[in-house]
Formats: C-alpha cells, sequence, structure tokens
C-alpha cells in the first residue's frame, strides 16, 4: 500500500484541527488503498506553542518515509504545512490538494 502523509493545520484551535484530521485518517484508512500517516496524531505530545523545531525534524523524517504527501484544511496560513510542502518539493514527494 501507498503511505501518505496528510498535512493539516495544527496551530489555531488546536482541538478543532487534530478531531478534522482525526475524520481525514478515518476516511481514508476506511478506503483501504493508502496508509494514512497524520504528524498531528504521531507528534501531538509536542506543543503547539513555542519553538516547533523538534517536531518540524520528526514530521521531515515521517515525509521522507511517505510516497506521497496530502495537504488538506488551511494550508495556505499554515507555517508547518508550507514547510512540509517544501520539503516534500526538495526531495521529489508527490503534493495532492485535497479539497
Amino acid at each position: 500500500m501507498k503511505k501518505v502523509y496528510i498535512a493539516y493545520p495544527l496551530r489555531g484551535n488546536v482541538e478543532t484541527n487534530i478531531k478534522s484530521a482525526t475524520e481525514i485518517c478515518k476516511k481514508i484508512s476506511e478506503e483501504g488503498k493508502v496508509v494514512p500517516f497524520s504528524p498531528l496524531h504521531a507528534f501531538e505530545f509536542l506543543s503547539a506553542e513555542g519553538d516547533q523545531t523538534q517536531a518540524m525534524k520528526y514530521c521531515f523524517a515521517l515525509l521522507r518515509s511517505c510516497d506521497e504527501l496530502w495537504v488538506h484544511g488551511d494550508w495556505q496560513n499554515s507555517e508547518g504545512c508550507l514547510m512540509e510542502i517544501g520539503f516534500a518539493r526538495d526531495h521529489g514527494i508527490s503534493v495532492k490538494w485535497v479539497v
């Protein structure tokens, strides 16, 4: 199965954003065609406030192991999503914008 990194903004309304990302991952997993990897879930033990350097290192390590990056939500206003998109492009990882 294809491994897909699910990019979704975290900051702002953290609880709502994690809930939205959860629903996206559930829907994807029910289709049974790809394995969704959500950094919001994998690294939620790191605070959404303050310096995100360590979180982004973890995100990039996870993204590097995925086949595609699927971008959801209000990514245009998310520093983390924009960094993930740049990283994917720099490393030849396909990017898909999901509406």
